[in-house]
């Protein structure tokens, strides 16, 4: 019990910097760790949603300063799966236009600002991602009028975020 209390602790004191990600990563097991545990290492999931097989999969989008969006399996039984990030860079090559906004938010998770850009279409999603050594840029999904992805861009980060 006064392991968990430390490192809740940390999490709260270290959250920000997306921390207790690392450490949730390190300390939940797959089939062993609860639902609980989760959120007592992550906090609150952004976004919970329903699987087919009654499970649930919790989103943890760390922007918009962070480039990590964790997807936590959770079972039908409330045991924890595993835990991917959502921005990965095979999860980004996906992207690919007619896809419709639902399908890009399924894959990647909450953006971290979605609007207009000029000369776009329609809205465009945002996200930070990581770009290779410890650089992160700019991911951009450009909806058309029929709410489908048109174009993807990326571009350099304007606050030029160093991850090391």
């Amino acid at each position: 019990m006064r392991k968990w209390l430390m490192i809740g602790w940390l999490c709260t004191m270290m959250g920000a910097l997306g921390a207790c990600d690392w450490i949730a990563s390190k300390e939940l097991k797959p089939g062993e760790s609860t639902v609980d545990d989760v959120r007592r290492l992550m906090g609150a999931p952004d976004t919970i949603r329903e699987q087919t097989d009654g499970g649930k999969l919790y989103e943890y989008p760390r922007g918009p300063q962070g480039a990590q969006t964790w997807m936590v399996r959770i079972d039908a039984n409330g045991r924890y799966q595993g835990m991917s990030d959502a921005l990965a860079e095979a999860n980004l090559a996906k992207v690919k236009p007619g896809m419709t906004r639902d399908e890009v938010r399924l894959l990647l998770g909450r953006p971290g600002e979605t609007g207009r850009m000029a000369g776009a279409q329609g809205p465009v999603m945002t996200w930070r991602v990581q770009a290779g050594h410890g650089v992160t840029e700019m991911f951009h999904v450009e909806l058309g009028p029929d709410d489908r992805v048109v174009k993807v861009d990326r571009s350099p980060d304007p606050q030029t975020v160093n991850t090391r």
